[in-house]
């Protein structure tokens, strides 16, 4: 069965406040990176674009690939499934947006292939976290026009009426965040450029990725709270990793009310501590470590948190009586109740039932918070309020 790409670029980018498509995105357009991630895997890519009536834009001769224009104009993505399907000779097509720019393309090619495989389904989709299709990064064969066509003229123009449960593959995989990541807004574009700019750092300016941390855009900082031996250690400890799949550089700030010793008598550093240095620095070529005397003054969290640099993200554990943001965490047997102050509860974690007015997660599957907390990121530079 002959496959082809289709990039979606019809939307009309009214939160954007300009066409998504021809966004510089690193060295290039978005259009022309969304191409150049996908040839790998499709030979053949087409566009799918307004319908215009004159001033078309050249777009095979701007990216050598060729236009398909809306047979119907503003209904949504399924305007542009019914004008390629219905017009290319290739009998599969897999859709993507041009604004989702950190999409698997490996995962594109296996939805097409487990398609190919299974001849009682005309649509191969995944789903998100929550368990909604997503349709949008869905490869659909000729097979279902009439259904398309049908749900056009009776002005059905939802997706979700396409991928019934008996025409449809689900693919089920484990998928990070950024699969599902959208840029709907120039907030969420320039998240997108700071991420791109830690994975391609030579297409940028040297200083870029600090010009979009200082300024307006303050770094978010979250709190794990609970009651000591809960197991906020252990839960952060699998839940770290899974944040650092999205190019994430984090920093944990651990409060110990018990105190704590880093210098050990008969290291240098001790010897010189002793000796009388208010600060210990020690330094390597791979880590550096800044031992602070304070001398019983407990340093406000945001007198730490200025001192923090070139990360993308703040987790606390402790600090239970501030005012931050916080996650509290419980465990049945140990800790039922929140602990400490509930002003800024965002979210709980628990392994038992638990009601509450805001999202409850498992604590047994660090996993399903992640696109919460993906989203809390993306969406702190909005807030008015301090980061702390």
């Amino acid at each position: 069965m002959k496959k082809a790409l289709v990039i979606l670029c019809g939307g009309l980018s009214t939160r954007m406040g300009t066409s998504k498509t021809f966004l510089p995105f690193g060295s290039t357009s978005l259009l022309k990176y969304q191409i150049a991630r996908f040839r790998p895997f499709f030979e053949t890519i087409y566009l799918s674009v307004p319908s215009q009536e004159d001033d078309r834009f050249p777009y095979e001769d701007y990216c050598g690939c060729k236009a398909i224009p809306d047979a119907y104009a503003r209904i949504g993505p399924m305007g542009g499934l019914f004008s390629c399907l219905g017009s290319v000779p290739e009998d599969m097509l897999f859709f993507t947006p041009i604004d989702a720019p950190f999409t698997n393309p490996a995962l594109a090619a296996e939805i097409c292939a487990q398609l190919e495989a299974d001849e009682t389904k005309y649509a191969c989709a995944i789903q998100n976290p929550e368990g909604r299709i997503q349709p949008l990064f869905t490869a659909y064969t000729r097979r279902c026009l009439p259904v398309i066509e049908d749900l056009i003229q009776k002005k059905s123009y939802r997706l979700k009426f396409i991928l019934t449960p008996a025409d449809t593959l689900i693919l089920d995989r484990f998928l990070p965040p950024e699969q599902f990541f959208n840029m709907n807004d120039p907030q969420s574009y320039y998240y997108a450029l700071q991420k791109l700019s830690a994975e391609r750092p030579g297409e940028f300016p040297p200083d870029f990725g600090k010009q979009m941390k200082t300024g307006s855009r303050p770094v978010p900082v979250l709190s794990f709270t609970a009651k000591s031996g809960t197991g906020k250690t252990t839960y952060l400890e699998k839940l770290i990793p899974l944040l650092k799949q999205n190019q994430l550089r984090i920093a944990v700030v651990k409060h110990d009310a018990h105190g704590f010793q880093i210098d050990k008598p008969g290291k240098d550093s001790y010897r010189l501590t002793q000796a009388g240095a208010d600060h210990m620095v020690l330094t390597s070529e791979d880590q550096t470590a800044a031992i602070l005397s304070h001398q019983s003054e407990n340093p406000s969290l945001e007198s730490i948190l200025a001192r923090i640099e070139n990360v993308d993200f703040i987790i606390t554990e402790g600090y239970k009586l501030g005012s931050q943001k916080k996650i509290h965490l419980l465990r049945r047997g140990h800790n039922e109740t929140p602990v400490g102050n509930p002003e800024n509860t965002i979210a709980y974690v628990t392994d038992f039932p638990f009601e509450a007015d805001v999202p409850v997660f498992d604590l047994n599957r660090p996993e399903d918070i992640l696109p919460f907390l993906m989203d809390y990121i993306r969406g702190f530079s909005a807030s008015p309020e301090p980061r702390t």
